[in-house]
């Protein structure tokens, strides 16, 4: 199942059901649902004359099109839709809904249309971004707050929980699949989401939700776990295309922002990586940093051999293959020129930044068998020498500190001291002791590094005697030899 078909099939259906020309409305979440899973090119095939912002503060009126506006049903949205209706731009509007829309809030924009506008309202499930064929987010403005207890600020809390909720409903109706939900159960945040998913679907919207059974074929399971459970993995450094791309350089939307790099041209300023429109990328975007280097290397030579070709031009019929195939030597041309200057830039960053020797302590830290003096000088001499970024070094102290919460306290305080000496600023030092806070050794279930335990530390022991005792066997064997 490939989540962008869902929203494609959506996003086609809407704009081919309004004839002729036509200007698309957005707000600022399903602009960023459809910059996701549509190029503006194969927007502007389906007859649309404009992509529109509802919250814009001025827009021309234009009558002789219709609107299709492509919206989330919230408060907000449905006020700003009102006072559309009062001044309009458009000729008609058509609305589509990315969610289930309360009985108040239809009532609310009847209200509004005194001019009678609104020629159609429908409700197409596409409640949530996808990122990649198999993954989708849910976008929170304060995602922070699931971290910290609903006492805390419970209002925030509350809309963080009720937007994850909208966003998992609507991915279960527009896959139309009935499901089963478990959760973390020590996790007050998990708690609640499943509580509310769980209330909405069989109590407050079943039959919205009940497609029915599919013969033998088992409900989809719906796990719902807590990130502190496992703090380290998105806090190491990762050496795959698309995550290194978005960790050192910046993803958005599928856009990457080159405009920083020195000499850069304009046309590679900004680059879009994505899987459905660029066949390199999706080919690669799981490929390690070594097999990106070769495969870069792969796509340039294959350009070198068009471009020999495309000099070679002696009559008139390779004047006219010239001319006819230009615009995909044009794009094979670009494509080549974007994945060089990315990943030429990851190349000066891995370099300028030290990442590889980062990395290996990393995995050093979190991986080998616990060694606190060992660790700590290594982590100080890296965190105290040059190249490192301030986040680099408070990211390897993160990591530290969780690997040696109890006994290396002193050790922590050591070097957040020594880093603050060196200019770290006092907000990013403050997050070591945020994580420990809130995804700390008491916060979490599993024995995150199988040492916390008696029974984890007995097996470890037991390896580590046992490689002793092969060794010790390997010697005798050569002396009796």
């Amino acid at each position: 199942m490939d989540l962008s078909s869902v929203v494609r099939y959506y996003v086609d259906r809407m704009l081919k059901e309004v004839p002729g020309m036509k200007v698309l409305l957005l707000d600022a979440d399903t602009t960023r649902i459809v910059s996701t899973v549509y190029s503006q090119s194969e927007i502007l095939e389906q007859e649309v004359y404009l992509v529109e912002r509802l919250d814009a503060d001025r827009r021309d009126q234009l009558f002789h099109l219709k609107a299709v506006c492509f919206l989330r049903p919230t408060r907000e949205n449905i006020a700003r839709i009102r006072r559309e209706l009062r001044e309009p731009c458009y000729g008609e509007y058509n609305m589509y809904f990315t969610n289930r829309v309360e009985d108040m809030r239809l009532q609310d924009l009847a209200e509004g249309d005194s001019k009678e506008l609104v020629s159609q309202v429908q409700e197409f499930f596409g409640d949530f971004v996808v990122m990649d064929p198999q993954h989708f987010c849910i976008p929170l403005p304060r995602s922070h707050v699931v971290l910290q207890p609903f006492s805390w600020d419970y209002a925030n809390s509350t809309d963080a929980v009720t937007r994850m909720t909208e966003g998992l409903a609507s991915l279960t109706l527009s896959l139309r699949r009935r499901f089963n939900i478990r959760y973390q159960r020590n996790s007050e945040a998990c708690e609640k989401l499943a509580q509310s998913l769980h209330h909405l679907t069989t109590v407050e919207e079943r039959g919205l939700f009940d497609f029915g059974s599919r013969g033998q074929e088992a409900s989809p399971l719906v796990l719902i776990l807590d990130r502190k459970d496992d703090p380290v993995t998105p806090l190491l450094l990762q050496w795959t295309y698309q995550a290194m791309v978005h960790e050192l350089i910046g993803l958005d939307t599928n856009r990457v922002d080159l405009s920083h790099i020195p000499g850069v041209k304009k046309d590679f300023q900004e680059a879009v990586l994505s899987y459905r429109q660029d066949e390199f990328f999706h080919k690669n975007m799981y490929a390690n940093f070594g097999d990106i280097g070769s495969a870069v290397k792969e796509l340039v030579d294959e350009f070198q051999k068009q471009t020999t070709n495309t000099k070679r031009i002696n009559t008139i019929e390779d004047m006219q293959n010239f001319v006819e195939n230009f615009s995909e030597f044009s794009a094979a041309q670009r494509n080549a020129g974007k994945h060089v200057t990315i990943m030429s830039e990851l190349s000066r960053l891995v370099d300028a930044r030290t990442l590889m020797q980062v990395s290996s302590m990393e995995q050093e830290v979190v991986c080998s068998a616990g060694n606190l003096m060992q660790h700590y000088e290594a982590v100080l001499s890296l965190v105290l020498g040059q190249g490192l970024t301030d986040a680099d070094k408070v990211r390897l102290v993160m990591l530290f500190s969780l690997r040696y919460e109890r006994e290396g306290r002193a050790q922590t305080s050591d070097l957040l001291q020594r880093m603050q000496e060196t200019g770290v600023a006092r907000q990013l030092l403050g997050l070591v002791r945020t994580l420990l806070l809130n995804c700390g050794q008491e916060k979490r279930v599993g024995d995150l590094f199988s040492d916390m335990t008696f029974s984890s530390r007995f097996a470890t022991l037991a390896k580590q005697n046992l490689k002793v005792c092969n060794a010790a066997r390997a010697c005798v064997a050569l002396l009796c030899a």
